[in-house]
């Protein structure tokens, strides 16, 4: 039986039953009756077993409720505004059909009126009722496909793909169950989520569970995935389709590979549409949803291997920045543009910052604190021709203390226009240079002292035999002689040679060191006021920062006095030498004591604004009989006896200093637990 619900509303109930009959044994149409317009408003809002009403045959002239109230109750009733509605008249002027019409009739009759014509006009607003609603149904499966497709697509997350591509299988085409396979890595097809909505006689099920695994090429889901297109079925009644779950009754069933980069990878199955067999429209639909299901899975797989690629790079640059962060010297990395793309934790706490604080700024802005790039650096000429560079840098600290550094700079090729990075390095040379000029400068101490010793010791036998003879050569040639002159001269000219050779003595004799805890400020200024004369008459300034928090230190005293001794006259006659003299501008010393960062020393800096020295002087000054004074003002063992004491304290003496630009000594004592002690004798190490 034909399935339309059409009501026909008459007060005359023999026109009301003979159309009812009509329509019933030639159209096939389930027809309800009713004898006036209220008994119709409450069949039309109550609704019938037969379902609700398609159409209405209506007589626009009944008692009590008319044709016409009717119809205007229908236009305003919310669910049954769109009802069709051919109204029924004796009437037969032309003013009733417009006002019909006008009030919302779909067609219009005269009464009395043709069977066949009626059926005719029924047919006709029903074919187009039948059309407005395919055309809404595919509205909205076109809505539903859009809302799933979206869904599907804008998740990267593989493990919820399959059940929000059930849930669109279930909603485009409106089926009460819905499942998707994928193949595993056994080669085989597993249901991987899947959906049944209860439906009235349907008993519920665990679907996933119940839909049965299957090989490629085996039952219907299997022929689906081995031949990759697509398989419509719609009478399953001969037996349930392979693939199917055990205990759901079906009766068709439509399913679609799901295709990635042209390989099949799983199948999409619906399953019971229950409003008839699947259409081709149904088939474009689901070949839509199972293109985006299909376009997500790729989308999420590949999200996923970039996740995945992510996570190593990632662990990689952790890995990296870990040894970066464990070697202590500073270390970052540049791109083409000079700005930083990671530093290492050394180079930031010396910042008294963070790494991802300096990440993205300009080196030489985050680093240096300048606006171009430093003059030394040879970062530029790596990055263009990606050769390794190394140089040195040289510059004295906010502390004034000398800084060497050494600066390697690697090439990071990269694989697109501008992606090259540079790795800088950079390695404190400053104790390394500092220790090295030390040890040279006790090799040639003790190289020598120990040629000293012999020379003087085979030089001292002619002398006395000189200067004896001198001496009794006086004694017996009057002074008025024109010999004596000569024979005096003789005798100044041996007093002079022998008090070279006891100085050269003196320096390579072994002396006794009586060491004791004391102050280090004390005896500087000890020193101070031995040399304040000296001071006072070449207009020389004393400047002195000495630190009072210092801790005793195990010294000779008398030899540490020695030391100071021979700076504070040395840093005087330097200020002396300068062009002009006194004239050119006061001299001035500054005198600083402090420990060193790492607290294991305790430094003391001499430092005056004289003529200073060039690197070749610099390279002999602590060498026995090296001076740079005029003759007879020194015999050039002022430094090298400092440089000895210092040594034999277990510290030592650096001087830094440029032509006209004065010159720094540098003093370095180490601070132990010993100094708690009230006295330690130590000897010296012969020379000789």
């Amino acid at each position: 039986m034909n399935q339309t619900h059409i009501l026909v509303v008459d007060d005359e109930p023999h026109i009301a039953d003979s159309l009812a009959d009509f329509l019933r044994h030639k159209a096939g149409y389930t027809v309800t009756t009713a004898g006036d317009g209220a008994e119709a408003m409450r069949i039309l809002a109550g609704g019938t077993p037969a379902g609700p009403v398609d159409l209405v045959v209506l007589d626009s002239r009944m008692p009590e409720v008319s044709g016409t109230e009717v119809l205007a109750w229908l236009r305003q009733h919310p669910t049954l505004a769109f009802t069709r509605v051919i109204m029924l008249t004796a009437t037969t002027g032309s003013q009733a059909k417009i006002d019909a019409l006008s009030a919302g009739a779909d067609d219009y009759v005269l009464k009395p009126y043709y069977p066949q014509e009626m059926l005719a006009r029924i047919n006709t607003i029903l074919r187009t009722q039948q059309l407005e609603k395919q055309l809404q149904r595919q509205s909205q499966q076109l809505a539903a496909l859009n809302q799933a497709s979206n869904a599907v697509t804008t998740t990267l997350d593989m493990s919820q793909i399959p059940a929000a591509a059930v849930r669109g299988t279930c909603a485009v085409l409106d089926v009460p169950v819905a499942a998707i396979f994928l193949q595993s890595d056994k080669n085989c097809l597993v249901c991987s989520a899947a959906e049944a909505i209860p439906r009235p006689g349907h008993p519920p099920i665990s679907v996933t569970e119940q839909f049965p695994s299957c090989e490629p090429g085996r039952g219907a889901i299997g022929r689906v995935f081995a031949s990759n297109s697509p398989l419509v079925i719609n009478d399953l009644a001969a037996g349930p389709a392979p693939g199917s779950p055990a205990g759901l009754p079906l009766h068709n069933l439509i399913a679609l590979p799901l295709v990635v980069r042209h390989k099949p990878m799983g199948v999409l199955a619906g399953y019971n549409k229950p409003t008839g067999p699947f259409s081709d429209v149904d088939a474009d639909l689901f070949a839509s949803f199972a293109s985006a299901v299909s376009q997500a899975l790729e989308n999420a797989s590949l999200f996923r291997r970039v996740r995945l690629r992510q996570q190593e790079l990632q662990e990689s640059h952790n890995r990296l920045q870990a040894v970066m962060d464990g070697i202590l010297n500073p270390i970052y990395t540049l791109n083409d543009d000079w700005q930083l793309v990671a530093v290492n934790r050394y180079k930031a706490d010396a910042l008294g910052t963070t790494s991802d604080a300096l990440v993205g700024r300009h080196c030489y802005r985050a680093l240096f604190g300048r606006e171009t790039p430093c003059d030394h650096c040879r970062v530029a000429h790596t990055l263009a021709d990606s050769q390794p560079r190394r140089w040195s840098v040289n510059w004295v600290g906010s502390d004034h203390l000398p800084q060497e550094w050494d600066i390697h700079a690697y090439p990071i090729p990269g694989t697109q226009a501008g992606s090259a990075r540079t790795v800088v390095v950079w390695q404190d040379r400053t104790e390394e240079r500092r220790l090295e000029h030390s040890l040279l400068q006790a090799g040639k101490l003790a190289a020598i002292g120990q040629l000293a010793a012999g020379v003087a010791h085979e030089i001292n036998n002619p002398l006395t035999a000189i200067n004896a003879n001198a001496e009794m050569l006086k004694m017996f040639i009057p002074p008025d002689d024109e010999n004596y002159e000569s024979v005096e001269l003789i005798a100044q000219a041996g007093e002079r040679a022998t008090n070279v050779v006891r100085h050269l003595l003196d320096f390579a004799r072994q002396n006794q060191y009586a060491f004791a805890p004391g102050d280090v400020n004390q005896s500087i200024t000890q020193a101070l006021k031995l040399t304040a004369y000296q001071m006072t008459a070449a207009a020389v300034q004393i400047h002195t920062d000495l630190d009072e928090t210092l801790p005793p230190v195990l010294a000779s005293w008398e030899h540490l006095k020695t030391v100071w001794l021979n700076l504070l006259l040395n840093a005087r006659d330097a200020v002396l030498s300068r062009p002009g003299g006194s004239a050119a501008g006061p001299g001035r010393i500054d005198i600083n004591t402090r420990p060193d960062p790492a607290g294991e020393h305790l430094l003391v800096l001499f430092r005056d604004n004289g003529i200073g020295m060039t690197p070749a002087q610099q390279n002999h000054i602590f060498e026995p009989f090296y001076t740079t004074k005029a003759p007879g003002q020194g015999t050039g063992l002022g430094l090298a006896t400092s440089h000895r004491i210092i040594e034999q304290h277990g510290g030592q003496v650096e001087v830094f200093s440029s032509p006209d630009e004065g010159t720094t000594f540098i003093i370095r004592l180490p601070i132990s637990a010993a100094a708690a002690q009230n006295e330690q004798v130590q000897h010296e190490p012969s020379l000789a």
